[in-house]
């Protein structure tokens, strides 16, 4: 997944862009996600959202990841989405204390046309 931007022009960027995390969001299994993240902030979307409905956990390192992608995209203007975590995951995310900093929306609903197969973490 890349833009390129016209000679000229101003940079690229996209309204929402989703990623979808499935299986656990930690040290052992954190490279393609961060992979997908970091192609989503290039993007420079105005919106991420990564549909956590199907992480099944998460540790100190995929807290870490969720909050430099929070601080580039606050950087760029662009806002953060954490969507349907499970209450599990709700609970550690405010255990950890950033339930404040992350936006988090228990429903999980996607934005409108977009389509999108969901990223394994687990190998």
């Amino acid at each position: 997944m890349s833009a390129v931007a016209r000679p000229g022009a101003g940079p690229v960027s996209v309204p929402v862009v989703e990623i979808y995390v499935a299986g656990p969001l930690d040290l052992t299994c954190l490279a393609p996600v961060r992979a997908a993240l970091d192609t989503a902030v290039r993007l420079s979307p105005d919106r991420l959202v990564v549909d956590m409905a199907r992480c099944v956990g998460i540790d100190a390192a995929g807290v870490a990841l969720l909050l430099d992608v929070h601080r580039q995209l606050l950087r760029a203007g662009a806002d953060l989405t954490l969507r349907a975590p499970s209450a599990r995951l709700r609970r550690i995310l405010r255990i950890a204390r950033v339930e404040q900093v992350l936006h988090v929306v228990p429903e999980e609903v996607p934005s409108p046309g977009v389509t999108t197969e969901p990223i394994r973490s687990a190998p």
